[in-house]
């Protein structure tokens, strides 16, 4: 079965206001507590004064410094001024502070007890002196301000100047140092240059001697230039060689073909040059003796045999220049040779230089590289060497701190006006809480609270109705009329004789919104649920050897009563009793219909299809109308619904309203009274003299708050 929903309970002003008028008087204390606590803790706070001063990165470099400055420039970008903002607050500097002004022996940082100090209370000191500093950043620029609080305005003035004194100070030691460690570093480092120079050429005069590597100047070794020699005897050996192989074939070739006049053309000879003139004289001689004599002449023929041994004579001359110019042509070919043979062995010589001076090379690149770097420590060393005296630092003080002539906190009016209201919210706060979760305050008119999880407080105390007849005995009359007095009675009859409360069962949330049984099952451990756990104990004895029908009305009508039902089946369910709810007062767990609940049972419909199943839990539901209790099946019902189930509960309508209550009184094993704890003393005393008269087992109240 779904449960219609209904509005969900809320906390509102009337609820907060009524707390409030209940535990005025525990507010009131609170919050004067609290002011007088607050105004205590000024009065013990010591008057500081305050003062700052400001120091500006500054950007603008030394242009003969940053020429060889070993760190770079310090750059003004936002996290950068945040590390310098961390390191004007370091424990180090505020150390160094602590140190020079010899705070250590100040009563404000080392307390009473001053003197030499262990690590620990130098520790305690430094803490002390960092509470009463504030390094901030002014707007987007690059000026910080250092503000320090002192008890004594010349005090703060003086520590906050030497913080950025000492501050600049260390800005320049410490590029100082890093100089002149680079130029310890640049010194070692020279000096393992300088000795790895000599190995380098050590090993390169080394290498020479055993290849063989000499130059006659740098960058040209003497067998090259050997070779080149050799090339250009070479080349005049071939040529001249060429020349006189020439002139030998050519003359062997004439001499072959008897044309021995050419020969003096290939070969310039006087001797041949002469006979050649002899010859000629012997032809002109020939010639004139021949007109003369004719040719048989003796003369004629003896100028013939001279002229057969002058070409003998030339013959042989040629022969013998052919000769010669034979002779020296081998001789030429054997100073080509030999020209050859010196430039394949030099040429052999140059590969193998060649080949050493690959990695001479090598070695001489690296000696190069090594003389380059030396040279360039050297000059870096140089230039260090004379930075110390000319280094500043990149931070300016632009704005020394001037002693404070006001008190700077605390401000005690103000945080005494402050916990006025704060006391009062305090107050506020634990009224609610003891509310919530403490002894309930002393009944009023209701007590509501703004959620359902809120109400659940557990039963404190017995019912003690604060109500006065007079207040209500007017609206009892008006809204749940008594039976009407005997005829002619008497207005002015004693009223009747008081009745005695029964004991007090439990306390529970007054709320009409179905929603808080759902949340019960969600949370059956909370005060809500102990309180119906502590009253289902109380209905069922130890050993239920039958089913239980406990009967739950109220004087008036109560939709909260409705709620507590469902919730008080649903942890009846979760203990593993099978349970029942009849639905006999406003119908909102199990709706009447005319061929439904109690009325279809009477009509002959099977119960099984008139139960409705509760949808969180396995608790069934039926309606009970209040018109058809009378029917004489209403007895075979319970003992029916006796056979199948371990509890019964019947939601039930005020005894005053209707007459199923005598069935009711008869057939309930327990009935229990559901009183709102505001609600009419007469109504709720009425009630119980009905019930009373109908013989009712009253096991006793449930308040509803």
């Amino acid at each position: 079965m779904t449960a219609p929903d209904a509005p969900e309970a809320h906390f509102g002003l009337g609820d907060f206001l009524a707390v409030l008028g209940k535990r005025k008087g525990l507010i009131v204390s609170i919050a004067l507590l609290f002011v007088a606590v607050t105004a205590a803790v000024m009065i013990s706070l010591p008057t500081l004064y305050s003062t700052s001063a400001v120091i500006m990165l500054d950007q603008r470099k030394n242009a003969l410094a940053d020429a060889a400055s070993v760190l770079s420039a310090l750059p003004t970008d936002q996290p950068s001024v945040q590390n310098q903002i961390h390191v004007l607050a370091s424990r180090d500097l505020a150390l160094k502070v602590v140190d020079r002004l010899h705070l250590e022996t100040d009563p404000e940082f080392s307390g009473p007890r001053a003197g030499a100090l262990s690590g620990s209370s130098r520790d305690a000191i430094v803490s002390a002196f960092i509470s009463r500093l504030n390094v901030s950043l002014l707007g987007v620029s690059t000026s910080i301000e250092v503000a320090f609080a002192s008890k004594d305005p010349q005090k703060a003035a003086l520590i906050a100047n030497t913080l950025v004194e000492i501050y600049t100070q260390d800005m320049v030691a410490t590029k100082v140092a890093a100089s002149r460690q680079a130029a310890q570093w640049l010194t070692d480092r020279m000096h393992q240059l300088s000795q790895q120079l000599q190995q380098q050429e050590g090993v390169i005069e080394l290498y020479k001697a055993e290849h063989d590597l000499v130059e006659s100047q740098p960058g040209n070794s003497l067998v090259n230039q050997q070779l080149m020699a050799i090339n250009t005897q070479l080349v005049t050996a071939q040529s001249d060689l060429a020349e006189k192989k020439a002139a030998y074939d050519q003359v062997v070739a004439l001499a072959k073909t008897g044309n021995t006049a050419d020969v003096t053309q290939v070969v310039n000879s006087k001797m041949i040059g002469d006979l050649r003139s002899q010859e000629a004289e012997l032809v002109r001689q020939e010639a004139d003796l021949a007109s003369r004599y004719g040719p048989n002449h003796p003369k004629m023929q003896a100028i013939r045999n001279q002229k057969r041994d002058l070409s003998a004579k030339v013959q042989r001359e040629v022969d013998g220049i052919a000769g010669s110019m034979q002779s020296e042509l081998e001789i030429a070919k054997a100073h080509v040779a030999s020209i050859n043979a010196s430039l394949a062995q030099v040429g052999r010589q140059a590969r193998d230089a060649n080949m050493a001076r690959i990695k001479l090379s090598s070695l001489e690149a690296n000696l190069a590289s090594t003389r380059t770097m030396y040279e360039s420590f050297v000059q870096r060393l140089r230039a260090v060497q004379g930075q110390d005296d000319i280094q500043i630092p990149e931070a300016q003080i632009i704005s020394t701190a001037p002693v404070p002539t006001a008190p700077s906190g605390p401000h005690r009016a103000l945080f005494v006006g402050a916990s006025i209201p704060a006391g009062l919210l305090f107050a506020i706060l634990v009224a609610l809480l003891l509310e919530r979760f403490g002894t309930p305050a002393p009944l009023g008119l209701r007590q509501a609270v703004s959620s359902p999880e809120a109400r659940y407080a557990e039963p404190r105390r017995p019912l003690r109705p604060a109500m006065a007849q007079s207040d209500f005995s007017s609206r009892a009359a008006s809204v749940y009329p008594l039976a009407p007095s005997p005829a002619g009675a008497s207005r002015f009859a004693p009223p009747p004789p008081p009745v005695t409360m029964p004991p007090l069962l439990a306390e529970l949330a007054a709320s009409a919104d179905l929603r808080l049984a759902d949340w019960l099952l969600d949370n059956p451990a909370s005060p809500y649920g102990r309180s119906l756990n502590t009253l289902l104990e109380g209905l069922l004895p130890a050993r239920a050897e039958r089913a239980r029908v406990v009967t739950i009305t109220a004087p008036a009508a109560e939709a909260s009563k409705s709620v507590a039902v469902l919730s008080l089946a649903r942890i009846a369910a979760l203990r593993g009793l099978r349970t029942i709810i009849l639905d006999a007062d406003l119908g909102r767990l199990a709706p009447a219909s005319p061929n439904g609940g109690v009325g279809g049972f009477m009509q002959g419909v099977p119960l099984n299809t008139l139960l409705l199943k509760d949808r969180r839990s396995p608790v069934f539901l039926l309606s009970a109308s209040a018109s058809l209790w009378p029917q004489p099946r209403t007895v075979e019902l319970i003992n029916h619904l006796k056979q199948h189930c371990d509890l019964i509960l019947i939601d039930a309508a005020p005894p005053l309203t209707a007459g199923l209550w005598p069935v009711l009184a008869r057939l309930s094993d327990t009935v229990v009274l559901y009183a709102a704890a505001k609600g009419p003393q007469p109504v709720l005393e009425a009630a119980l003299r009905a019930l009373s008269a109908m013989a009712a087992p009253v096991k006793g109240l449930v308040l509803a708050r």
